[in-house]
């Protein structure tokens, strides 16, 4: 696999960082980033270069991820485009929030493969989720390539384009919203009594499990919680003040909120 990438801040670097762990030496990566200093940190196996390199030789990399900021799209893409025809022998991969397909496709030659990808901050870990949309020039191939790419990363998955805002409120911005749940019950431990290593540990391992649960049962959510709570017990004393003060309605509202704010700022 040979994989460029261009801008290695944070999201650029977690890829690569899983990638070379995923697929070690049957790898091939470049990468390169108008910002020199991004440039620190990257193991010394990755090809520092810019891209018109990358298609010496009448080759090509497998694809082409574009990991900066949506205001820097377009003079990412325009660096590749400067190789000319070549450019189409790569899928190419973005993973600027908001910007959409069919704005990539008016920076690229016609009947480019374009894939769009959201992933998320816990792709630092590779304990994200990628969210794909592929445009109609994508082949199976290529859909394989891309999740053999985010998978390295985390888990992925496919979605229809149009819910890709959904996906940004949700799963974008859902690691911090938990944070803030684990900074609640944090402090709700220290109010009852507790040290703030004690809560720590056993906010952080409730959360764990009770995610595992989910995830390794099968069971919903709702089947699990009815699990917990027992006739005039702690826990339903517990769901009652969570529900009094519209717990749920605020999740909710969080996404649905944050998915109009992607709407807006989509490009």
């Amino acid at each position: 696999m040979n994989i460029g990438i261009i801008g290695t801040g944070n999201m650029g670097k977690a890829l690569i960082g899983g990638l070379l762990k995923t697929y070690n030496q049957n790898i091939s990566i470049c990468a390169f980033d108008l910002n020199e200093s991004a440039y620190s940190g990257l193991p010394p196996t990755v090809k520092v270069s810019h891209p018109q390199s990358w298609f010496e030789q009448d080759s090509a990399p497998d694809a082409i991820v574009i990991s900066v900021k949506p205001a820097d799209v377009t003079n990412a893409i325009n660096t590749i485009c400067s190789v000319g025809a070549m450019i189409s022998k790569s899928l190419l991969i973005s993973i600027a929030a908001g910007v959409s397909i069919a704005s990539l496709e008016k920076l690229l030659p016609a009947k480019s493969r374009v894939c769009r990808v959201m992933p998320n901050t816990p792709a630092l870990i590779s304990e994200g989720i990628s969210a794909i949309s592929m445009n109609k020039y994508c082949s199976s191939e290529d859909n394989s390539l891309v999740h053999s790419i985010f998978k390295a990363c985390g888990k992925a998955i496919n979605v229809p384009e149009k819910m890709m805002n959904a996906v940004t409120g949700l799963s974008g911005s859902g690691p911090a919203y938990v944070f803030l749940f684990i900074e609640a019950m944090i402090e709700g431990g220290i109010s009852a009594g507790l040290t703030y290593d004690a809560a720590r540990e056993c906010a952080l391992q409730t959360i764990i499990g009770a995610t595992r649960m989910v995830l390794e049962t099968g069971e919903s959510p709702a089947v699990l919680k009815s699990k917990v709570m027992s006739p005039a017990g702690t826990t339903a004393s517990g769901l009652l003040a969570l529900e009094k003060n519209g717990f749920k309605y605020s999740v909710i509202s969080a996404i649905l909120e944050a998915t109009k704010k992607s709407e807006q700022l989509g490009i």
